[in-house]
């Protein structure tokens, strides 16, 4: 980083660090059916802030001389803020679908590389200035130093797996769980995660080319990592806003068991009911646990009998219904008046952008088309 005392550089990093700061804050304060989601992220946006203000102790070149840089405290947080970001952020996407005991021995184990690179730095003494990769140790302090570098750049890479996994198993559940889905909000999740992948692999990426490189394209990589944080800051706050429609209203569904045989008829008719006579799939609001109140039965046997009897998940097995509904009324005389869009929303549809999708993928042909055809 420059050496002059908050030049413009340094001074967004403050800014985004208080940034972070209020909005860890707010996230805190403002009322949300389920909790958790919202802590763990107001928890990623301390470590955050935490990472900036370190970084900015650490390399700002007049503060450099500061007692506080002469004891391993600054680096000890830097190293275990940033080896904590990944845990955190698979945490959060996992807690959008299901309730997380963080004190399990298992989710517990995730904070092992941070304990331990906070006992080597204080252990060995480690402080700001040898903490930079420029600087020339000596035996077992350099093997540390080294070993903490590469820890700090290469663990985000097994999260960034987890974190894919993590969001592909909440898409799964919301198919489960709902039959409207939101694909806005599934993409802002996807650019929100497609860029903490490139931010870990740039930082990756300055990591690995150290000394490969003169001072001033170090520096520059360096510079460019901290804008990225900045960007992805703004963007996970906002999804973190905008997902508390559906994605922080998903409920836990008990594993789904097998239904027994001599049950299964019955629940069938019961299910066979709700769709043909009572439509329930034209409520635009259904969802598995609405459903399976309506119609007297617990949403696991719901689920268990639209996987094993339906082979499908509540999503594809209500649209299909409004897809069939649509048809019927795309071609009817009598509502040979009505646009496509108050067919959609006729057919239980809330999204005209998913009802033109799954139509689609269903008929092969657009609603325009078939209503042509009919």
């Amino acid at each position: 980083m420059k050496t002059n005392f908050l030049n413009i550089h340094d001074l967004v990093l403050v800014l985004t660090a208080l940034e972070c700061g209020v909005l860890a804050v707010l996230l805190n304060l403002l009322p949300a059916k389920h909790i958790q989601p919202r802590r763990i992220l107001a928890g990623f946006f301390v470590l955050i802030a935490l990472v900036l203000t370190t970084t900015l102790i650490v390399w700002n070149g007049d503060l450099k001389a500061a007692a506080i840089n002469h004891t391993p405290l600054v680096v000890a947080i830097l190293a275990a803020c940033l080896l904590l970001q990944g845990p955190v952020l698979y945490f959060y996407l996992r807690s959008l679908s299901q309730e997380i005991k963080l004190l399990r021995w298992r989710n517990l184990v995730h904070a092992i590389p941070t304990v331990l690179a906070a006992i080597l730095l204080v252990v060995f003494g480690i402080d700001s200035l040898e903490w930079q990769p420029t600087t020339n140790l000596s035996g077992a302090e350099n093997a540390v130093v080294a070993f903490l570098w590469a820890l700090v750049k290469l663990s985000p890479l097994g999260y960034i797996i987890a974190c894919v996994i993590a969001e592909y198993k909440l898409r799964e559940n919301l198919r489960d769980l709902y039959a409207d889905i939101s694909m806005s909000e599934l993409k802002l999740a996807d650019a929100v995660l497609a860029g903490f992948c490139i931010h870990w692999l740039w930082s990756l990426l300055a990591y690995m080319l150290e000394g490969m490189v003169s001072a001033a394209v170090s520096d520059s990589l360096g510079i460019i990592d901290n804008y990225l944080t900045v960007i992805l800051v703004n963007g996970l706050f906002v999804f973190g806003l905008i997902n508390t429609r559906q994605l922080l209203n998903v409920q836990a569904i008990p594993v789904a068991k097998p239904v027994q045989p001599s049950k299964m008829d019955h629940k069938v008719e019961v299910i066979e009911k709700a769709i043909h006579e009572d439509k329930l799939y034209l409520e635009n609001n259904i969802n598995l646990e609405r459903f399976a109140e309506q119609i007297g039965l617990k949403p696991r046997d719901v689920s268990a009998i639209l996987k094993m009897h339906y082979q499908s998940n509540f999503f594809e097995f209500i649209n299909r219904y409004r897809v069939e509904e649509a048809k019927r009324l795309l071609i009817s005389p009598d509502y040979k008046d009505e646009t496509i869009l108050e067919i959609i929303y006729k057919s239980g549809f809330n999204s005209p952008s998913a009802f033109h999708r799954f139509f689609k993928r269903m008929v092969g042909i657009t609603p325009t088309e078939f209503r042509q055809r009919g």
